[in-house]
């Protein structure tokens, strides 16, 4: 059976379709067309697993999927409790996708942490046998560098793309581009090394989001990036829960 993931998030919506275990291309709209893109998913005809961290968006695709009579097969949240479990309320529906996609990309046989790198940045962490094992949050690199402009007007505006290494800078631009890169780099660092301390010397560390292929290369902690690891986690939760 054909399945319609679809991944909400705070800047883009991803979809693509599954045929078993098998995802097929991937679509990229910005999340701001969410009216037009729930009528064409809703269109599909194709059951759709869902998970969407903006509740009014949720609300649109899963009005739109009635009114043409198609099935919401799952909808991702913090209630989820297999093929991983144990969140607390108000969790992210990313970011139990990512540890489900993670889990059992790895095998359900280590700890697991993911790192998503994308409008925030966060970690989570999960028990070899699939418990949610804690986790962080903060603002990611986007934000952090419009915040940056808004507070230091008198200072250029910066692309985290023009990072290429973490060697100090030597004139304003690039000591404040690489400055801002290499604090992420090192909070993840940090992050990792809490976590790796709870669960033990075999958790395995996964990136993913927009920024995941600039920063994870960075990182020494970093051993996988996967950037359609929210969809596979999506996926992984339908099937576990058909």
């Amino acid at each position: 059976m054909k399945l319609l993931i679809v991944d909400v998030g705070n800047t883009d919506i991803k979809r693509a379709v599954a045929t078993g275990d098998t995802l097929g291309e991937v679509t990229r709209n910005p999340t701001k067309d969410i009216g037009r893109i729930a009528e064409e998913i809703a269109n599909a005809g194709m059951p759709v697993a869902l998970s969407c961290v903006r509740p009014a968006a949720a609300d649109v695709i899963k009005a739109a999927l009635s009114n043409c009579g198609v099935p919401l097969v799952v909808e991702v949240n913090a209630n989820v409790t297999d093929p991983v479990s144990g969140f607390y309320a108000g969790m992210g529906a990313d970011r139990v996708a990512n540890i489900a996609g993670a889990w059992t990309e790895l095998g359900r046989a280590s700890p697991v942490a993911v790192v998503a790198l994308g409008t925030g940045t966060t970690i989570t962490a999960v028990s070899a046998d699939g418990r949610f094992s804690g986790g962080f949050t903060t603002l990611g690199l986007g934000p952090i560098c419009q915040s940056l402009t808004e507070a230091l007007p008198a200072l250029p505006a910066i692309d985290p793309n023009d990072v290429s290494d973490l060697n100090p800078g030597f004139d304003v631009y690039s000591a404040l581009c690489r400055g801002t890169v290499a604090g992420h780099v090192g909070l993840i660092e940090k992050w990792v090394s809490i976590l790796g301390a709870e669960l033990g010397p075999g958790m395995m560390v996964v990136a993913t989001g927009g920024w995941s292929q600039l920063i994870g290369p960075m990182t020494t902690c970093i051993e996988r990036i996967d950037p359609l690891l929210t969809l596979k986690g999506i996926l992984a939760i339908a099937r576990a829960n058909k």
